[in-house]
C-alpha cells in the first residue's frame, strides 16, 4: 500500500479562433494562425485520448511558436500518457521557463521527479506550486507523499491536514493522513481518517482492515 498523488490534468482552453477545420489548414497563412489551428486540435485529441496525434499537432504548434508555455505543458500531459516521463520532465522544464508562475507545471513535474525517486527536487518543484498558488489542496497533498518517502512523518501529516483544511470532501488527503498515522502506530487516529476516506467515496478498504480491527 502506498500513499497516492494527484495529477493535475493539464488541458488549457483552447485560444479563440474563428471557425477553423482540418481542411481549412491549407489556407491558414501566418505562424501564429498555424500555431493556434495546431494546438486548439491536439488540445481535441487529448480530450478524446489521441495522445499521438495531440503530440504530433503540439509539436507543429510550437515549430509555428516556440515560445507557447501552454503548447508546452500539454504536450508534456501528451508524453506523460504514453510513457515518455524524461520527455515530458523535459518540457515541463522549458513550460516553467517560459512561465515561471505557472504552479501547475510545477506540481506535474514534482510527481515525474516523484516516479524517478528524486524526491529532494519534487519537494521543491511542490514548495514553488504552492507559493504560486497556495490555496490548491492537491499540491499539499502531493508535498504530504514526497515528504513522507523523504521519511518526514510529522511534515506529511501537517502537509495533509492542511489539504483536509482547503478541501474537506477530499477522501485521498484522509487517506494518506491515515497511512501516516498507521506509521506512528497512532492506530485509532489512522482508523478515524481511513473510515472518513471511505465515507467519502475512496477506496480505504485495505486500510481500515489493516488499522481499525
Amino acid at each position: 500500500m502506498k500513499n497516492l498523488l494527484v495529477l493535475i490534468t493539464v488541458i488549457f482552453t483552447q485560444i479563440a479562433f474563428s471557425q477553423i477545420s482540418e481542411t481549412s489548414e491549407l489556407i491558414i497563412e501566418s505562424d501564429t494562425d498555424m500555431a493556434i489551428f495546431y494546438y486548439n486540435r491536439g488540445i481535441d485529441k487529448i480530450e478524446s485520448e489521441d495522445y499521438k496525434g495531440a503530440l504530433q499537432d503540439f509539436d507543429k504548434s510550437i515549430r509555428f511558436n516556440h515560445n507557447d508555455a501552454d503548447a508546452y505543458s500539454n504536450r508534456a500531459y501528451a508524453k506523460e500518457q504514453m510513457k515518455d516521463f524524461i520527455g515530458a520532465i523535459e518540457d515541463y522544464t522549458i513550460a516553467i521557463m517560459l512561465e515561471p508562475k505557472e504552479a501547475m507545471n510545477y506540481n506535474n513535474r514534482a510527481m515525474l521527479k516523484s516516479y524517478f525517486e528524486a524526491y529532494e527536487g519534487a519537494l521543491q518543484d511542490l514548495n514553488k506550486a504552492i507559493e504560486f498558488s497556495p490555496k490548491d489542496a492537491d499540491y499539499f497533498n502531493n508535498r504530504g507523499v514526497v515528504k513522507q518517502d523523504l521519511g518526514d512523518i510529522m511534515g506529511a501529516i501537517q502537509d495533509y491536514t492542511k489539504s483536509i483544511d482547503l478541501d474537506p470532501n477530499d477522501g485521498i488527503s484522509y487517506y494518506n493522513r491515515g497511512f501516516s498515522k498507521q506509521e506512528l502506530k497512532d492506530f485509532l487516529g489512522a482508523c478515524k481518517d481511513a473510515r472518513k476516506s471511505q465515507e467519502l467515496g475512496f477506496e480505504a478498504k485495505e486500510l481500515i482492515d489493516e488499522v481499525c480491527n
